[in-house]
């Protein structure tokens, strides 16, 4: 699991870089239809509270039930036009940083612990972290694009 943890780690730093390509005049910019880089950082810290939140429950409960959420309601009903970008900033690596250091200290056996959700399906907390980590991957991406387009 060092191999998912430095991934993790390392795509906490690409997150940061990239968004340090936006100048800071520039992060409530965006092209008609897209979302500017405050935006995407406010949608980012909200999603790695979740995300947090469920490998702790992981962690801490016996096959606990996943809880979704629809991230579409989020910047109307969270107020992303109104909110600071630097403490979702702030949060974003507060809490990767804490559960980068969580995660690293866990047994191999915690790995295989679950989550439950629909169907009677469940979710390894490898898992989690894998689709979770696959999100700020996403976001990245959609932030070094969004530098060469404002």
């Amino acid at each position: 699991m060092n191999e998912q943890i430095e991934l993790f780690n390392k795509h906490t730093a690409d997150f940061l870089d990239a968004l340090a390509l936006i100048p800071d005049r520039k992060r409530q910019e965006a092209p008609a239809g897209e979302w500017s880089a405050a935006f995407i950082v406010h949608h980012t810290a909200d999603v790695e509270i979740h995300f947090a939140a469920r490998y702790l429950l992981t962690l801490g409960a016996e096959n606990p039930e996943l809880i979704f959420f629809d991230e579409n309601l989020y910047p109307d009903r969270l107020k992303y036009s109104k909110r600071t970008l630097s403490k979702s900033l702030a949060s974003i690596v507060g809490i990767r940083a804490m559960m980068g250091e969580t995660l690293s200290l866990l047994e191999d056996g915690d790995w295989d612990r679950t989550m439950s959700h629909s169907g009677g399906k469940q979710a390894t907390l490898t898992r989690l972290v894998e689709k979770a980590d696959s999100h700020i991957v996403a976001h990245t991406e959609q932030l070094r694009t969004l530098a060469t387009q404002i």
